[in-house]
């Protein structure tokens, strides 16, 4: 196992004030995610964006569910984001019971999105790889950008919104504090300067033209106020 695999596997991803106030699906209780089987190859999602080729996410706790979810988790290089190989859940004791019901409130996206955000690591320039939390971390903390730098920001959250399985423009919209419409604006400016690769230049053109289309007739879309997964921030 790399040293960087070895990092993915063993760290503890402090949850930030957002996830705290973002309970469970139905309940006021928090599931607990842990991270086992890192695969020690890690893929260049591009970006700055970089997450190991699969790995295994281990969710307890979830209301309704008498057991632990276990879900193999891959980064498809077609899809260019983070799937969900295989699902399973075993029963806590004698008593349980797995039935169609319970697989039916199993929202697989969401433990996507939990997993990837505890082993996704983030380009620092000058220094070391961050983590999820301590890049969002450090994006909310920093009070002055100038607009060249929030430009290649916009490009790298849309990018890690979309390897985790998360909405890409939403990140970008949360996380800068600007409506949907301008980190629309913002991601097709980078397309323009020629900062994102060709598939997501191509995304980003169509999403430009659908707001253009939708704005002539309802006006610009305001984002919601606050950014990632429930847990594991």
């Amino acid at each position: 196992m790399t040293s960087l695999a070895h990092a993915l596997y063993t760290c503890e991803c402090p949850m930030s004030p957002v996830a705290q106030r973002r309970m469970n699906w139905h309940t006021r209780t928090m599931p607990e995610v842990a991270i086992e089987q890192v695969d020690a190859e890690i893929i260049d999602a591009g970006d700055g964006i970089h997450i190991p080729r699969s790995w295994r996410a281990v969710v307890t706790g979830l209301p309704g569910i008498p057991g632990a979810v276990h879900a193999r988790i891959v980064y498809d290089p077609i899809l260019r984001r983070a799937v969900a190989e295989s699902v399973r859940v075993d029963r806590n004791a004698v008593g349980d019971e797995v039935t169609t019901t319970l697989l039916r409130d199993i929202r697989v996206q969401a433990m996507v999105k939990w997993g990837a955000s505890r082993v996704v690591r983030i380009d620092r320039e000058g220094g070391d790889a961050e983590s999820y939390s301590d890049y969002i971390r450090r994006l909310r903390r920093e009070e002055e950008r100038s607009e060249e730098q929030n430009l290649r920001e916009a490009v790298k959250l849309y990018r890690l919104g979309s390897v985790i399985n998360d909405g890409p423009l939403k990140m970008v919209s949360e996380e800068l504090g600007v409506s949907i419409s301008t980190a629309t604006r913002m991601m097709n400016r980078a397309r323009v300067a020629g900062l994102v690769d060709e598939e997501t230049g191509h995304e980003v053109y169509l999403q430009a033209r659908e707001q253009q289309l939708r704005e002539q007739s309802t006006g610009p879309v305001v984002g919601p106020g606050s950014s990632g997964p429930s847990i594991g921030l």
